[in-house]
């Protein structure tokens, strides 16, 4: 088991290298969109034309409500896509984290539990219930 446990701890170290070099993050999704001015004599109203546009933006829920941030250059919007893609990675190592760190719990409490079964067993026998002399309570016959 402690060969196990050994195991465990080197995938856990690599794992904090890998959150090391994640680098920056963040939540949300990027979303590009068209929109019509509503002046009436714009070319954005005439039919087929697709509207003002591309307009970039950051979205994302927070406390319910959801927020949008503008992206006005292609750089910003590269940046904020690896970020996306950072966020992402992190998610997964969660998962990865949280499965290690079970695994890791299961062998403690292993541990425990094998040491308390060892110590009942060299301490008392299993006692057996003596049989009862006293007819149960239920339907008499009569």
């Amino acid at each position: 088991m402690e060969k196990k446990q050994d195991e465990l701890r080197k995938q856990r170290e690599e794992l904090l290298k890998d959150l090391d070099g994640m680098g920056e993050f963040r939540r949300g999704s990027i979303n590009v969109f068209y929109r019509r001015c509503g002046k009436p004599r714009c070319v954005c109203n005439q039919e087929g034309h697709p509207g003002h546009g591309p307009q970039t933006t950051l979205t994302l829920k927070e406390k319910g409500k959801t927020l949008a941030r503008n992206l006005p250059t292609p750089e910003a919007v590269r940046v904020v896509s690896e970020q996306i893609d950072n966020h992402n990675q992190f998610k997964a190592w969660g998962k990865k984290w949280l499965k290690l760190n079970e695994e890791m719990a299961d062998c403690s409490l292993g541990d425990v539990l094998r040491g308390a079964e060892e110590d009942e067993l060299g301490l008392r026998e299993k006692k057996r219930r003596k049989r009862s002399s006293r007819r149960s309570g239920g339907k008499s016959k009569g």
